[in-house]
């Protein structure tokens, strides 16, 4: 199938995607639209938790991102009609999902397309001086990382808080067999404090929730995780797993979608040499013990 009529939210005009009728209307739908929603997870979303967010004002609710079913437990989470930032076009265009995210609230965005990625602020910033409450994803695609609670952090949430003065809610999900178990932190103000440390304000927070979640839900021990290479196996495969469940994910666009902080040195980045270097006597030290980064195999 391809959704025609989902072409209009493509436009980088804010008044051609959202509608203050639009707003309206989501907004008396939102009761149905909860209790519809659930039934088309895979998983039941448990709400563990949920903080002091303003009654009666727009918020812009920041989400940790992992998984296919995250962006229907944001909006379970969130408790209310939100506009959420949908960055997967393919499967917006081509998938029952597509209708289903616009008929809720949602705001398109090409991640690879610099014109669009503006845009998006410009709506969000459009719809909260609207009324409506908006959710994004700072990581900007799935964290990924085996030893990374929360990724780098785009900067888009502080953008659209400094333009609106809207507070942000934290929201982190911890993905659990047939569970989803989600939490929602206190709204905190950012539109007035500098950048870097709006950023990692809002990167605590989120930490500190999806460490909960993980503390108290998760099923997994570290004693039953292998280690060495045999851990980047299992945890490749994991990930694997994930992205079956995704029908056109993107491969390439997702690897390139991650926010990378220019003070910090990835494992690709820092054992890259060993794709040019030629093993001899002088550099044998160099594999030993580095097998998992050098062995094709692994």
């Amino acid at each position: 199938m391809y959704n025609k009529c989902l072409e209009p939210l493509l436009s980088n005009e804010p008044k051609k995607t959202i509608t203050k009728f639009g707003i309206r209307v989501r907004k008396l739908m939102y009761p149905l639209l909860a209790a519809v929603v659930p039934h088309t997870l895979q998983r039941k979303v448990i709400v563990v938790g949920r903080g002091n967010i303003p009654k009666g004002k727009p918020v812009i609710f920041a989400s940790v991102h992992g998984f296919a079913e995250d962006a229907q437990a944001m909006f379970i989470a969130a408790n209310r009609s939100v506009y959420i930032l949908n960055g997967s076009v393919p499967l917006v265009m081509n998938t029952p999902l597509g209708i289903l995210n616009w008929i809720a609230g949602m705001i398109v965005v090409c991640r690879d397309d610099k014109e669009s990625r503006k845009a998006a602020k410009a709506k969000m910033i459009y719809a909260i001086n609207n009324g409506a409450s908006v959710a994004l994803y700072p990581e900007g695609t799935w964290n990924k990382s085996p030893n990374q609670v929360i990724s780098g952090l785009f900067l888009g949430v502080y953008a659209v808080a400094k333009a609106t003065g809207a507070s942000v809610v934290p929201v982190a999900h911890q993905r659990e067999e047939d569970m989803v178990y989600s939490i929602v932190g206190d709204a905190f103000d950012i539109s007035g404090m500098e950048q870097a440390d709006a950023m990692e304000i809002v990167k605590e927070k989120l930490a500190t929730l999806k460490w909960e979640l993980i503390e108290t839900y998760s099923n997994c021990k570290r004693s039953d995780l292998p280690y060495g290479a045999e851990a980047d196996r299992y945890w490749k495969n994991h990930i694997d797993s994930l992205m079956t469940e995704v029908p056109f994910y993107d491969y390439e666009l997702e690897k390139h979608a991650k926010y990378v902080d220019k003070g910090v040195t990835l494992l690709d980045e820092a054992f890259g040499f060993f794709k040019k270097l030629k093993p001899n006597m002088n550099t044998a030290f160099l594999y030993r013990g580095n097998e998992r980064y050098w062995n094709k195999n692994n």
